[in-house]
């Protein structure tokens, strides 16, 4: 896996006071090849390393053998053979400690590169008690990401937060795997905790605006939630026509419709949300919901044009009616009766009631008599049928339409 952080490997050279260690013969072959690997001719000293190692003897040359042939095989990128050569190296256990301990450290980094994480989580853990003192931030970071290979979350979170304590400013992608990690063990305030920390530093980002928002609805804190969300939008972050349709969504769900109606009119004025059907609906219910009837009709009116239904009809003649603009109503209840089955008694009682002011007294008998016909509307239609006849006694009734 070679996106992991892999901490730069370090190995020995030969050196001249391995000399006294080695036979003459030994110690001229890893000469020769050791000068080979100094002139980077790697090709050479894989050469002479696989002649000398079917001619040393001793466990010692035969681990700075592949001990050198481990280096070769970093160097030409071929960390599996590395690997090999480095572990048979290591099981000799002839080199001197500090170097045997520096290749555990090593093998766990190789171990790690080829995908076996539980090998390299017992040769990192085993290096890193072994030296504690030398431990580093990057090798806490490959140990968390070596555990979250395996899916063992609950041994993320400690190396992974010490190897962000490590550092001023840690790289983006380790608050990154620290909050994956509560996330998985539904850590949710964890988490929350540390997407915060990471927008502190790396603010920019929209998909960690996003991230925090959405860890605010898993624990249902709808007031958080619209707070990022609106903090993001106002940075001009959030600023996707999804963005503009959340904000507008959470801002009625927390009862101020009037500026989820600004929020959507924005987004069609910068063009960010198109004028369709879905887009027009959210904004006319934020009007409704605000109580702001003129501006209710003006979307509703454009609904109506693009996605003609009774219900948007019937809801125009309902603000129409609150407007008092009772032509208007009027207009849009014989629309919406006509796309009604059926007699419609609701819609006739209010077309009912919109002919009584329009004085159109006649007609308004017969929409109030249709809507007498349902048993739940019987008791108001006559009480509008009484109203009426009290304006209008029968020889003075209008027909005007």
């Amino acid at each position: 896996m070679r996106h992991l952080y892999i901490i730069v490997l370090m190995l020995l050279p030969i050196v001249a006071s391995a000399e006294a260690q080695l036979s003459q013969r030994e110690y001229l072959l890893l000469t020769q090849a050791s000068k080979s690997i100094e002139t980077e001719q790697y090709a050479e000293a894989h050469k002479l390393l696989m002649q000398a190692k079917g001619q040393v003897r001793s466990d010692y040359a035969r681990a700075l053998v592949s001990h050198n042939l481990g280096q070769v095989e970093l160097q030409r990128e071929r960390y599996g053979k590395a690997l090999l050569h480095l572990q048979d190296a290591y099981t000799l256990k002839a080199l001197p400690e500090n170097q045997q301990t520096g290749l555990v450290r090593t093998l766990a980094q190789l171990n790690c590169m080829e995908e076996r994480w539980k090998t390299c989580i017992s040769y990192l853990e085993r290096w890193m008690q072994t030296v504690p003192d030398k431990v580093k931030g990057e090798d806490q970071l490959l140990l968390a990401q070596a555990y979250s290979q395996i899916e063992k979350w609950s041994k993320v979170t400690k190396p992974i937060g010490a190897a962000i304590k490590s550092r001023k400013v840690a790289p983006e992608n380790w608050y990154q795997l620290k909050v994956v990690a509560h996330i998985r063990l539904k850590q949710w305030k964890s988490a929350i905790r540390e997407q915060k920390r990471m927008i502190r530093h790396y603010a920019g980002k929209p998909s960690h605006w996003r991230q925090l928002v959405s860890l605010h609805l898993q624990v249902k804190d709808q007031k958080s939630a619209l707070a990022d969300q609106r903090l993001g939008f106002e940075r001009g972050i959030l600023r996707t026509s999804n963005d503009y349709r959340l904000l507008a969504q959470m801002m009625m769900q927390a009862e101020i419709p009037f500026y989820a109606g600004q929020v959507l009119q924005q987004g069609f004025d910068k063009r960010v949300l198109s004028a369709n059907k879905a887009n027009l609906a959210l904004q006319s219910r934020a009007w409704i919901q605000a109580k702001e009837s003129k501006k209710a009709v003006q979307v509703l009116s454009k609904l109506n044009r693009i996605a003609p239904s009774k219900k948007t009809l019937t809801q125009m003649a309902h603000m129409q009616i609150q407007l008092q603009d009772w032509q208007g109503a009027k207009g849009s209840l014989v629309k919406a009766l006509k796309r009604s089955q059926g007699l419609q008694a609701k819609l006739q009682l209010l077309l009912g009631i919109t002919r009584i002011k329009l004085k159109q007294y006649e007609q308004a008998r017969e929409s109030l008599s249709v809507a007498a016909s349902d048993k739940h509307l019987k008791d108001t239609a006559d009480s509008w049928v009484r109203y009426l006849d009290q304006i209008s006694p029968d020889n003075q009734l209008a027909s005007s339409s």
